[in-house]
């Protein structure tokens, strides 16, 4: 196996998943994306250039749209009868149904739902507090079924709105090739590959997954143990490279019509996204008389 060397950091996306994602990338200098925080200096690497962007709900996202669904109770008690979580459930579900309807993919089953899922607020890439979230394609379907395509349709709008933060980091100046995936939605196997697919990256994830705190705790340990009688440190990247293990590599579908499928999804995601701004504007417009 290759050493790794600082420079393959800057071609790799850090996003850290749980209730909420953080993507973080290094670059050698300072580049400066709109709706990105930073760039901020000297924060993990001396002399290189850390930005920070984020998707503001996404654990909690997925969460809110599986409690409030009606078939909830229902999917909780099958899952619980199965000694599983509702999440392992669901997608146990999901492939279930596109083996049952003879689906070419997982994908195919969520063709024309539409979910954009900013409940709270936009923080990376459009910053804007105001954003809420809509669906095209509501149904009066109130099934475990429904609940399912639901969740799918969730699990892509963070695919989805991932790619388009990477898309605006890029374009500004960074050259990320891989995403380098920690926390607890890395053990969910259908987000991992549909942010490959929506991403057309590969999403690397952790060999312990439940340890990354204490993991990242000890290789600080380490630098500090490291000091020498007049303070210096062994280099923190040294240690990180020595102390981790190899994880899972994630490529993204082969499938050309799965690939195209999502791509056109992104174009609806985007649309979505940037008309809700064009009709809170022509909204406020109308009522301004009201509001001054």
């Amino acid at each position: 196996i290759a050493k790794n060397d600082k420079a393959q950091a800057f071609s790799r996306l850090a996003a850290v998943a749980g209730t909420s994602t953080c993507h973080l990338a290094m670059s050698p200098d300072p580049i400066f994306v709109p709706g990105v925080w930073g760039p901020y200096r000297d924060t993990i690497q001396p002399g290189y250039w850390m930005a920070e962007g984020g998707q503001s709900a996404t654990g909690e996202l997925l969460k809110h749209v599986i409690e409030t669904h009606p078939a909830f109770n229902q999917a909780l008690s099958i899952a619980e009868s199965y000694n599983a979580n509702i999440y392992e459930y669901l997608n146990e579900h999901l492939k279930e149904l596109a083996h049952d309807q003879k689906a070419p993919s997982i994908s195919y089953l969520g063709r024309h739902v539409f979910f954009y899922g900013d409940l709270w607020g936009n923080r990376s890439p459009i910053a804007d507090p105001g954003m809420t979230g809509s669906m095209i394609g509501i149904t009066s379907d109130k099934s475990v079924d429904g609940l399912a395509v639901h969740y799918y349709a969730t699990l892509e709008f963070i695919a989805l709105q991932t790619r388009q933060i990477v898309e605006t980091m890029n374009k500004a100046g960074h050259r990320i090739t891989s995403i380098f995936m920690s926390g607890s939605q890395c053990q969910n196997d259908i987000l991992v590959k549909l942010i490959a697919s929506a991403c057309d990256m590969p999403v690397l994830i952790p060999r312990y997954i439940h340890a990354a705190v204490c993991h990242g705790a000890a290789m600080l340990g380490a630098k500090a143990a490291s000091a020498d009688a007049e303070g210096k440190t062994e280099d923190l990247w040294s240690i990180m490279d020595r102390m981790s293990k190899p994880g899972k590599k994630v490529v993204p579908t082969t499938d050309e019509t799965e690939k195209a499928l999502l791509n056109a999804k992104y174009k609806v995601f985007l649309e979505q996204c940037y008309k809700q701004q064009e009709y809170r504007a022509l909204v406020d417009q109308a009522v301004a008389s009201w509001t001054s």
